[in-house]
C-alpha cells in the first residue's frame, strides 16, 4: 500500500510540474516573434511604403501598399510570421490598398504580444485607417483569424477573410494537450466562436486541404457558428504554411473582394 501511495504521489507531482510548465511557458508556445533585417532586399525595395502607428507609447511598424486605392484590406498574420515576407504576394490583388503591420515584438514593432494588446492595437489601427478609407475588409491568417473576428465584432467592416481559422485557441490547445486543464490555464483564449456572435458581415473561409496545424474540424465549428453568409473554399494540395503559394488562394480572395 505504501508503494502504491508513493507511485501515486510521484505521478501527481509529475502531472503538476507539467501543468506548471505549460502555464509558465504558454506565451512562448503561442507566439514566435520573428525579427527583421534592414539589409533584406524586399525591405529596401518597400521602404517608401513603411508606416508607423503608436498605442500606449508602443511603436508598431508595417507597410501600406497602394495607398491611393479607395478601399483597404488589413492583414493579420500568423503566430510565427514577420509580415514583410508577404509584401510581394499581395501584388496579385488589384482593387484594394493593403495594410500589413507586425504584431508587438515582431519585426520592428515594440512590446510583447498578448491577446488583449494585439486586439486593442488592431482596433486602434482600424480606427485610424477608417478615417482615410471608405470601406475596410479584414483578413486574418491562422492566429490572425482570431484577431480579424474580434475586429469585425467591434467595428463595421465590409467583409471578413479567414485563412486556416479556428474556433478557439482553447479548443486547439485542448486537442493537443488532452491531459491538461487548458481552459483553466490559458491566458489568451482567442475565442472566435464567442466573438463571432455579433459579426454580421459575410466571410470567406480559406482552408488548407492538408492542414497539419489546425485540423479542419476547428474551422468548421467556427463556420457552423457564423451568423452571416460565408463562402468555404478548400485549397487543394495545400498545407497550413503553404496555402498562400497556390494561385487558387489569391483567386478566391480577389473574387471575394470584388463581390463586396
Amino acid at each position: 500500500m505504501k508503494m502504491v501511495l508513493i507511485v501515486v504521489g510521484v505521478l501527481a507531482v509529475g502531472f503538476l510540474l507539467m501543468v506548471v510548465y505549460l502555464y509558465v511557458n504558454q506565451r512562448k508556445m503561442l507566439y514566435f516573434p520573428q525579427g527583421l533585417d534592414r539589409d533584406w532586399q524586399h525591405i529596401k525595395e518597400n521602404s517608401k511604403h513603411e508606416i508607423e502607428f503608436q498605442r500606449d507609447e508602443t511603436r508598431l511598424r508595417g507597410w501600406l501598399l497602394y495607398p491611393e486605392r479607395p478601399e483597404l484590406l488589413i492583414y493579420y498574420g500568423g503566430n510565427g510570421e514577420e509580415v514583410s515576407y508577404n509584401l510581394a504576394e499581395f501584388d496579385q490583388l488589384k482593387s484594394h490598398a493593403i495594410l500589413l503591420v507586425n504584431y508587438r515584438g515582431y519585426g520592428e514593432s515594440e512590446g510583447r504580444p498578448t491577446e488583449a494588446d494585439l486586439v486593442a492595437d488592431a482596433l486602434a489601427i482600424f480606427d485610424e485607417m477608417n478615417d482615410k478609407y471608405g470601406s475596410i475588409v479584414v483578413l486574418g491568417r491562422s492566429l490572425g483569424s482570431g484577431i480579424a473576428v474580434q475586429v469585425a465584432a467591434n467595428r463595421q467592416t465590409k467583409g471578413v477573410i479567414l485563412v486556416t481559422p479556428y474556433d478557439s485557441i482553447v479548443a486547439v490547445g485542448q486537442a493537443m494537450y488532452r491531459w491538461a486543464p487548458v481552459s483553466l490555464l490559458l491566458k489568451d483564449p482567442f475565442d472566435s466562436i464567442a466573438a463571432s456572435s455579433t459579426v454580421t458581415e459575410p466571410a470567406l473561409f480559406l482552408i488548407a486541404e492538408q492542414d497539419e496545424v489546425i485540423p479542419e474540424i476547428h474551422s468548421r465549428k467556427l463556420a457552423d457558428a457564423w451568423k452571416s453568409t460565408f463562402d468555404w473554399v478548400t485549397i487543394k494540395g495545400s498545407s497550413h504554411n503553404s496555402i498562400s503559394s497556390f494561385p487558387a488562394y489569391w483567386v478566391a480572395i480577389d473574387s471575394f473582394l470584388n463581390s463586396r
